[in-house]
């Protein structure tokens, strides 16, 4: 059966984003994006396992000695999350730089055309002026989030909820470029995700993990953009026009 046809979880959209990763037909949109990736989880991993490792032993020289137990479950939980959070931001910061490069990937995947008009320049301020817009939509619920996670005993339940907003977060990043290019403002991609949750926080959740694999996070941004064209065809409420690309062939 087509997975035009075929509901798909959110894991198995990302897969074959990074299956059709180098597809001739975008092959080119590509190559930018990844060297944009290559650059910043370059020098964002080696920065942030120093920033990991000082907000670790600073969350254990805080706590009394009578609460060292705490440090103990407390530590491994907060290194992840923390690692999680760094993991977002490079994302944020790089699908800024590269917005107008995946807009143009998303629209030619689904073998459409962008839009809105005005050419590449027109695509490109729309993009990065998106972009901006979701980060100050996943600013306001990251920053008091993250505070959460320097008090001590507190971030042992800030740090699942951080998961989940994180691969919520990053699957609305990913998802908004194929529906935007069919003009649907963040507001209404946000209803078209929370149509299908299941989905939506298992591809979100599942960049949020490749993100932290050395490698394969330099391949996570057009693998993510393809990944979540994808599950765009897959929703019954955006549907593809005749002419939309198979990429299951």
């Amino acid at each position: 059966m087509s997975i035009l046809r075929a509901p798909m979880s959110g894991p198995r959209c990302l897969w074959l984003g990074f299956a059709r990763l180098f597809d001739r037909r975008w092959r080119s949109l590509v190559l930018a994006p990844l060297a944009i990736n290559a650059l910043l989880f370059g020098a964002g991993s080696v920065w942030a396992a120093g920033r990991v490792r000082s907000a670790v032993q600073s969350l254990q020289n805080a706590l009394p000695g009578w609460l060292d137990w705490l440090a103990f479950l407390a530590w491994p939980l907060f290194a992840l999350v923390l690692l999680l959070v760094f993991v977002y931001a490079f994302t944020a910061l790089a699908n800024l730089i590269g917005a107008p490069f995946n807009a143009v990937l998303a629209a030619r995947v689904l073998g459409e055309a962008p839009v809105s008009g005005g050419g590449w320049l027109g695509e490109a301020t729309r993009a990065v002026a998106n972009e901006l817009r979701k980060l100050a939509y996943f600013l306001v619920r990251v920053v008091p989030l993250g505070l959460l996670l320097w008090v001590p005993g507190v971030n042992l339940f800030a740090g699942p909820v951080w998961v989940l907003l994180g691969a919520w977060l990053l699957a609305l990043e990913y998802l908004d470029y194929p529906l935007a290019n069919r003009g649907l403002d963040f507001r209404a991609v946000r209803r078209s995700a929370g149509g299908m949750p299941l989905r939506t926080l298992g591809f979100g959740g599942s960049v949020l993990l490749l993100g932290m694999l050395p490698v394969v996070n330099l391949l996570l941004m057009p693998a993510a953009v393809i990944g979540a064209c994808v599950l765009v065809r897959d929703l019954p409420a955006v549907s593809l026009d005749a002419g939309g690309q198979d990429l299951s062939s």
